[in-house]
């Protein structure tokens, strides 16, 4: 059975999608990837994946939607794909009217998060969920929700049958991410970080991601707390709408403050890099459900983030971490100094970060929950396909 896994851009499929892909051809599906192929496309090309260049863009702009429709089109009828499953927004609204007017049999699409969120104007909001809604009931089979927040208004406003409608949630592996496979002193020794507080930001460097609040922020908890130190993990994709240079941000901030920050860029060692540090934050203006935080918790770490959809679900108040308001700077250094300079929580909200995680976010159980759909659909056309007797 042939599947085709379509993205916006090759960074999704490198560090995200991969595990299901693996799952896949373990699975004995052939699968195949269509993205923006990049340079990260090309490195996931080279290690055997199958991957297929379309020209999304991340922009209104209704021409290029179309030529990537074209192209998506032909494609498909050229591989005669059994399933289309589509990922990121705009990806997936082409995809998924690609895949109808190819009479492809199962179209899914996987929430990373609704665009839609409640800190938007009316306007705008108004125009990502009807996008949503419309897809959902007329160009898609199945949706796959991380968030339960999103997964609970699909359901409420009827954007499926309830039974095309399935939670999935998220998750990492706990093999690579499992506190124990590290050493915190090599860690922070490799950092020059013995001795001090360190606070990790790991993310895209866009602003909705809340770099300038956290920046901000920074800048306040030194003013209570001396030796802290800010790893900014991460750097802008191809296709970025809000990208930003957030070295010059740094820069303009007083030389105490840009002095204890590091910008780390794109790494591959995150759970070492986790291990170092003593607080995970990430003070974004809207999530699905942040993959981010599940490795931070999986590394056994508190945690600070905004009380928006999807950090909600992973960050329980007086348990593992604090919720703080968002675009707020404030609110953000207040939150990070009443957790840096209590021992006590900080040592048990990473204990409970980690079971919680242990609990609810390992990767293996996604994944099940995913294939279930995929192969009842493949046993379900194997059954439809054998002659009569």
């Amino acid at each position: 059975m042939k599947v085709l896994q379509i993205t916006n851009v090759s960074f999704t499929v490198k560090k995200f999608l991969l595990p299901l892909v693996d799952e896949m051809i373990e699975q004995k599906y052939d699968v195949h990837i269509a993205c923006y192929k990049d340079e990260a496309g090309y490195e996931v090309e080279k290690d055997g994946y199958v991957v297929h260049h379309i020209p999304f863009q991340r922009n209104m702009n209704v021409f290029s939607h179309f030529k990537s429709m074209v192209a998506l089109v032909k494609l498909i009828r050229k591989e005669r794909f059994d399933i289309v499953h589509s990922h990121t927004p705009v990806a997936s609204l082409v995809a998924r009217v690609s895949a109808r007017l190819v009479n492809v049999p199962l179209s899914v699409y996987t929430a990373h998060g609704f665009y839609f969120h409640e800190n938007m104007k009316p306007i705008p909001y108004k125009i990502n969920y009807w996008l949503e809604k419309i897809w959902a009931k007329y160009f898609t089979d199945k949706l796959f929700f991380q968030s339960k927040e999103d997964y609970e208004l699909a359901l409420a406003k009827c954007f499926q049958k309830p039974e095309n409608l399935i939670h999935i949630s998220n998750g990492v592996s706990g093999n690579r991410f499992n506190p124990e496979l590290y050493s915190r002193e090599k860690s922070r020794e490799s950092l020059g970080s013995n001795d001090e507080k360190v606070i990790i930001f790991v993310g895209r460097l866009v602003r909705e991601k809340g770099i300038v609040e956290l920046i901000e922020a920074f800048h306040l908890v030194l003013n209570e707390i001396k030796d802290a130190t800010l790893l900014i993990v991460g750097d802008s994709v191809t296709g970025d709408r809000d990208g930003m240079n957030v070295e010059q941000l740094i820069q303009s901030m007083p030389f105490e403050t840009k002095e204890r920050i590091q910008l780390l860029g794109m790494r591959e060692d995150i759970p070492e890099l986790l291990c170092a540090a003593d607080l995970f934050v990430l003070p974004s203006y809207r999530e699905g459900l942040p993959r981010s935080i599940i490795e931070a918790m999986a590394m056994g770490k508190p945690i600070v983030a905004t009380d928006v959809r999807g950090c909600r679900e992973e960050v329980f108040p007086d348990v593992n971490g604090y919720l703080c308001k968002a675009k707020d700077s404030n609110s953000l250094a207040d939150t990070i100094i009443e957790i840096l300079k209590d021992e006590t929580k900080l040592k048990l909200f990473g204990e409970n970060s980690r079971r919680l995680f242990l609990e609810e976010f390992n990767e293996k159980v996604v994944l099940e929950r995913q294939m279930k759909v995929f192969n009842q659909f493949r046993e379900e056309r194997s059954l439809n396909k054998r002659p009569r007797k």
